[in-house]
């Protein structure tokens, strides 16, 4: 009697019911895995690309012209390359491919007039007046929208004996000239090109880059000597060429001459100097 009596007590003591606190934390538990499991779940659905409707765009789709919009630009024309130091090496990508070798005939250029005889216009952009002659002018700057050099009347900078026009960069209006380098391009690929430079006598080497078969050619292909012509007439023994154009500082006069066998394709003319730099080119002659 006293066994059957215990065995409902221990009965009842088996299925007593947990403590409440006990209860909330499995509960909490529960909650927690199942927060996990969702989110999860949720995380998987947005990177495999679902959306629920009201998180699309709601840009309507575009109309059956836009594709047009999207459609690649036609390829440009590609431009010379700058020759400008410091700032950049666009000196250091070759012109175009060129005609035959030595092609042209033998052409002086003066810039007092046009290929077809007509004088020229002073301080106005040129480019293709001297194409028949064989040369083809060309700017390019990182500093102007420019791309064209100018013949300018330029007799503020030239020596007094000189002529009235030269080629150099372009005008800027009230604030000058460019900053740049000009390209003298030569379809006929000639074997001699010489010219005479004008500028600051501060500057100790007037840049002169040559282009010949694709390659930069070394120093050693060009020579610059004074443009005796321009000496003054009270030391021309001294075989310098400076002279002080309207009382300015001392500027010189060079004679430049390039040979190479394999034909000059391009000459550049660096104006990226110091402030004030000023470059005038006359006296252009084409061997071929």
């Amino acid at each position: 009697m006293a066994a059957a009596r215990r065995r409902p007590r221990l009965t009842k003591a088996r299925t007593r019911r947990p403590p409440f606190a006990l209860r909330v934390l499995r509960g909490l538990a529960v909650l927690t895995v199942a927060g996990l499991v969702g989110v999860a779940a949720w995380t998987g659905l947005r990177s495999a690309g679902f959306r629920f409707r009201w998180d699309l765009d709601p840009t309507p789709p575009p109309t059956a012209d836009a594709p047009a919009l999207r459609e690649a630009p036609p390829p440009s024309e590609p431009s010379g390359a700058a020759d400008a130091p410091e700032g950049g090496e666009e000196a250091d990508v070759p012109p175009p491919a060129r005609g035959p070798l030595a092609s042209g005939r033998h052409e002086r250029i003066e810039f007092e007039t046009y290929a077809d005889g007509r004088p020229v216009v002073a301080n106005s952009a040129v480019a293709e007046e001297w194409r028949e002659q064989g040369l083809v002018l060309s700017f390019d700057s990182y500093t102007a929208d420019a791309t064209r050099p100018h013949v300018l009347d330029a007799r503020g900078y030239l020596p007094p004996n000189a002529s009235m026009h030269a080629l150099s960069f372009p005008l800027a209006g009230d604030r000058g000239l460019e900053v740049g380098v000009i390209h003298l391009d030569f379809p006929g690929r000639p074997r001699r090109v010489t010219f005479t430079l004008f500028g600051p006598d501060l500057i100790e080497d007037f840049e002169v880059i040559v282009w010949s078969g694709g390659e930069r050619l070394p120093a050693s292909a060009r020579a610059h000597a004074p443009d005796l012509r321009y000496a003054p007439e009270d030391d021309s023994g001294s075989g310098t060429a400076t002279y002080s154009p309207g009382g300015r500082s001392l500027f010189r006069a060079e004679r430049v001459r390039i040979e190479t066998p394999l034909g000059v394709d391009r000459i550049s003319l660096d104006g990226w100097g110091p402030p004030g730099h000023v470059l005038l080119v006359d006296h252009l002659e084409i061997d071929p």
